[in-house]
């Protein structure tokens, strides 16, 4: 039978114990958390291999089945539950043990990205009431790195000097710069607020569009449009017509499905280039690649996808003006580290005196 994964194997009895003893000592028990992973997979292992940082501060449990969690005699007493999809965690787990859990106060996502996980936490009982809470901020370095590189990829004609080395041909033509060219956020939550510090650095304008008036980060932009403003769908064009680079960062609900599609790519600069880091279902594709093959706009970097790996057979693959990355612009080395570390620093706050609950949750019923 599959069995639950608590520190290696053989320590689990150990680690319950030290765990309990903790919890008297403190005056208070210490959380169980149970981690819903496949440690068989590569992501998995280097999951595993920081799992031991939970010593003292938690009870952990960790598999990817019904049956390896019903193994576990402290099912019952799960108050966190912790979903890392990077390491082929399975959402659908989160229903199966659910009824098991009645304890349960809090669940985390070790990704950003939410949209497997919403929909399964909508229809069960009680989930509507228990917080939820992602690695907001883990991966946004990374991808206002790659967002800056593809603008320059597309800025300083990175193709046409590499087909010019290829043919030994001489080819002085002017070069463009980043300076004073103007960046539209499609969304401007953590990821685009970063892309923009360094998009300021460059000398660029900002334009963002987003739904929440107030919301941090506002100062950064030059401009801001709303949703609401005038005609439906009036402020996001007019955010996609101003622009010289437009960076998607939506992340992926019902209400942003294809967010980005042909009325917001025909009223684009024939210059202009599209870059989407959020989530792909928030791109109409085949609407993309028209208007690229129709030379409507210049360029488009894409690092998410609607079907991912992407299939051979899109259209996408024969785009020539397309940088094209398979969901790894955050893949780097310190992935794995970084969204451990905002989860040990929300367990701390947890499990710390005077909780009065976290301030950056997750809005189930908008999807980030």
């Amino acid at each position: 039978a599959a069995v639950p994964h608590v520190g290696a194997p053989a320590r689990w009895a150990a680690q319950v114990g030290a765990a309990r003893a903790f919890g008297a000592a403190a005056g208070s028990m210490p959380p169980v958390v149970a981690i819903i992973a496949d440690t068989a997979t590569a992501n998995g292992k280097a999951l595993e291999a920081l799992l031991p940082e939970l010593d003292g501060k938690a009870t952990y449990i960790v598999g990817n089945s019904v049956d390896a969690f019903q193994n576990s005699p402290n099912l019952a007493e799960v108050d966190v539950i912790v979903l890392a999809v990077f390491a082929a965690g399975n959402p659908a787990v989160i229903t199966d043990i659910w009824s098991s859990c009645p304890k349960v106060r809090w669940v985390h996502s070790m990704a950003a990205g939410v949209d497997t996980l919403v929909p399964v936490l909508n229809a069960l009982p009680r989930a509507s009431e228990i917080p939820l809470t992602n690695a907001k901020g883990a991966f946004s370095r990374s991808l206002a790195e790659y967002s800056l590189c593809a603008m320059l990829h597309f800025n300083k004609q990175i193709p046409r000097l590499q087909a010019n080395r290829a043919t030994k041909t001489w080819d002085r033509f002017t070069m463009s710069e980043l300076y004073g060219q103007t960046v539209g956020f499609i969304g401007f939550g953590d990821i685009a607020q970063s892309t923009a510090r360094l998009c300021k650095a460059f000398g660029m304008r900002i334009v963002a569009f987003r739904n929440t008036r107030g919301a941090s980060g506002g100062d950064l932009a030059d401009e801001v449009h709303y949703a609401g403003e005038g005609p439906e769908g009036s402020a996001k064009l007019e955010v996609f017509r101003k622009s010289d680079y437009v960076v998607c960062s939506l992340p992926g609900s019902p209400g942003t499905f294809h967010a980005c599609g042909a009325a917001e790519f025909g009223v684009m600069k024939p210059s202009g280039v599209f870059i989407s880091i959020g989530r792909g279902s928030c791109v109409d594709e085949a609407a993309l690649v028209e208007a690229l093959n129709a030379k409507k706009i210049a360029g488009a970097a894409l690092d998410v996808f609607e079907t991912e790996p992407l299939p051979n057979d899109s259209a996408l693959w024969n785009c020539d003006q397309l940088l094209l990355s398979p969901h790894n612009a955050d893949l780097t080395e310190t992935y794995m580290k970084q969204t451990w570390e905002v989860f040990l620093q929300k367990l701390a706050a947890y499990s710390g005196p005077g909780f009065a609950g976290f301030s950056d949750l997750v809005d189930k019923t908008k999807g980030y």
